[in-house]
Parts: structure tokens; C-alpha cells; sequence
């Protein structure tokens, strides 16, 4: 039997994001040595005129190339990537392809809510024309199994990491790491305000933030706060840093207001950092309250100061949602069990031999 050829759609793999690093981690766990996959980029983030040829650039292979593949897996966020995304869609299908369309983007849900009648008409089919819609959570499949014909073409499959080598974790730091996009749906803005809060007991606290967006909003509330000190943005870090990162610091917050499945939680979980989000999202299939992390409703502020100071006073807690943050990645949230997974999407009937 043949290898199963595969076509690729999604951003450039160095656009920033989450649709990129599950892409990323793909490769990194050899899925192109499992498939014969070839990668077409879409989209790139640098000015309009390089998009805009990365486009077309992109459009035009994937044209060239489809009549030679089995299946086309597309990534799609919302807003502008789901109507471009969709002429693939459609193309693909006209030639006969298996499509598995893997949806990302944390504001689907209010995105659909804004569309036109006819904007939805179209994503609506869209749906129905993929083969497999792949969504990251049960949150997600509820969500659309609302607006496809079929129910049972939706499933979830979560978000996964590549599992860093074990390390000894020092859970005594007061180091905190934020990543991601800085504005108010990720909630950095309330995880500032409870960082100078608690500095003027634990003078040494400090919250790293990393990522990109309202940079200059962010950097002036530092600065009017007088928290230099305290809190330094670190820009969109490289891989070898965020490692550093995650590696250093104690605890990964991330207090959203809005998420699919956030990779970084799960990257701050491998790396037994202790984690406090939201629930929100895929968030609450990842983390059990005082398990192996800390759930708190998205804008409360008090809940997020009390759990960060009771974790700052008790070793004991510390320890035990470390250890655990980690033991839950190795079992549910390994790379290694997602591609496997993935795979019998794959094969699930495509007759290519």
C-alpha cells in the first residue's frame, strides 16, 4: 500500500500564533514521515503588498498540486480566513478530494453571531461540503453541531505538545509567564493589576509577558504603574526563549476572556509550570480545579489575587498541581497520541492503494 499523500493548507509557518504551532508541532512529531505532506502557505504577517502575493502565490500551487493528493487538510480561523479558506474548500471538492477541515480561532462563536445571512449561508456550506470539521473542544462541537447537517462529521481533537525531557521544576520562584496575544481578551490587562497588587507584599514577584498586539498600551500602563520592576514584556519570544521561560518561571497565567484550546497552557503545563486560567474555551477539559491547575471566572480579578497568594504561601499546593500539570500533558495532551489520532482521521474512508 502506498503512503497516503496529503495537502496542507494554513498560514506561514512563521506567522505568529497558535494555528502556526500546532502546525509546527506536526512536523516536529515527523507527521510528514507518517504521510507524504506537502505544505501550502496561505498567509503570511508581514505588510499588505507580501500578503497579498503570498496569496496568490499560495492559491496557485495549491491548484497546481491538488489533482496529485488524497486529501486536503485546511486550517481556518475566522473573520477573513473562513472566506478564504473556502474557495479551497471548493475546489478540492470539485476534483473529488477528502477534506478535513481543522477549525481554530478563539471568537468563532461571536464571529458567526456577526455575520450576514448570506455570510452564514456560506460557512454553513462550507461545513457541509468538508468531509471531517475538526473542532478543539466540546465546547466547539456543541457550538457547531448546531449549523452542520451532519453531527457526526464533527470531532474534537485536542490540541497537543511536543513533551519537553523531564527536569527537576524549582516551584519556589515567584516568576510568572503570560503568552500571547496582549489586549483584553487574553486578559493580561487584569493579571497586571493583581501582579501590583500583590508586589507591595512579595516584593520579588515578576510577570513576564510575551507576545504581541497592543504593545505600546501595555508598556505605558508598566511605566504610569511604576512596576519596571515587576513586570517586563519580552516581545514575541523565539523558541529557544520561550523554552528558557517556561523552564525558569514557576507559574503560567493566562486569564482569558475568549479561547478555543490555548497551546501555551498546554506548553506551560509540560513544562510543570502551575497554571491559573479561565473557563473558557477547551480550558476546563485541560484543567481540573485544584487537580492539576486553577480555574477562575474570566474578569475576576479578587479570585485571581486570592489563589496566586494562597499559592505563594503553600508549597505543598504548589507541588502537587506541578507534578500534575505535567502528568496530564504525558497522558491526554502528548503530540505523540494527537498524531495517531489524527492519522485515523486521515485514513477513515480515503481508498488510495
Amino acid at each position: 500500500m502506498k503512503q497516503l499523500k496529503v495537502l496542507m493548507i494554513g498560514p506561514a509557518r512563521t506567522v505568529k500564533g497558535g494555528m502556526t504551532t500546532v502546525v509546527n508541532n506536526y512536523y516536529m512529531a515527523k507527521l510528514d514521515e507518517k504521510v507524504s505532506l506537502r505544505y501550502v502557505e496561505t498567509i503570511n504577517d508581514k505588510n499588505i503588498i507580501s500578503k497579498f502575493i503570498q496569496e496568490k502565490k499560495g492559491f496557485r500551487e495549491f491548484k497546481k498540486n491538488i489533482i496529485n493528493y488524497d486529501l486536503v487538510h485546511v486550517h481556518m480561523a475566522s473573520r477573513r480566513s473562513t472566506f478564504r479558506k473556502g474557495k479551497y474548500i471548493e475546489i478540492a471538492k470539485k476534483h473529488g478530494k477528502k477534506v478535513i477541515l481543522h477549525i481554530h480561532g478563539a471568537e468563532y462563536k461571536k464571529f458567526y453571531s456577526e455575520c450576514s445571512t448570506k455570510e452564514r449561508e456560506y460557512i454553513k456550506r462550507i461545513l457541509d461540503l468538508s468531509d471531517v470539521v475538526v473542532v478543539l473542544s466540546k465546547e466547539w462541537k456543541d457550538f457547531f453541531d448546531e449549523i452542520v447537517k451532519d453531527t457526526e462529521k464533527v470531532v474534537i481533537l485536542y490540541n497537543a505538545v511536543v513533551l519537553p525531557n523531564d527536569f527537576e521544576k524549582d516551584t519556589n520562584s515567584r516568576k510568572i509567564l503570560f503568552m500571547g496575544r496582549i489586549g483584553q481578551r487574553k486578559g493580561i490587562y487584569d493579571l497586571i493589576e493583581v501582579v501590583e497588587k500583590i508586589a507591595k507584599e512579595y516584593k520579588d514577584i515578576h510577570l513576564y509577558i510575551g507576545g504581541d498586539g497592543e504593545v505600546q498600551k501595555l508598556q505605558r500602563i508598566i511605566s504610569e504603574k511604576g512596576m519596571q520592576n515587576n513586570i517586563s514584556y519580552i516581545g514575541w519570544i523565539t523558541e529557544q526563549s520561550k523554552i528558557k521561560y517556561l523552564k525558569e518561571c514557576s507559574y503560567y497565567i493566562l486569564p482569558s476572556y475568549n479561547e478555543g484550546m490555548p497551546m501555551s497552557i498546554l506548553e506551560g503545563m509540560a513544562y510543570k509550570n502551575i497554571t491559573i486560567s479561565t473557563n473558557v474555551g477547551g480550558i476546563p477539559q485541560v484543567i481540573e480545579n485544584m487537580k492539576n491547575g486553577i480555574i477562575i471566572e474570566p474578569g475576576d480579578k479578587n479570585a485571581l489575587y486570592e489563589k496566586l497568594v494562597m499559592l505563594l504561601k503553600d508549597k505543598n499546593v504548589r507541588e502537587k498541581l506541578s507534578t500534575n500539570a505535567r502528568k496530564t500533558i504525558e497522558e491526554k495532551f502528548n503530540i505523540s497520541n494527537n498524531i495517531d489520532e489524527l492519522l485515523d482521521i486521515y485514513n477513515k474512508g480515503v481508498n488510495y492503494d
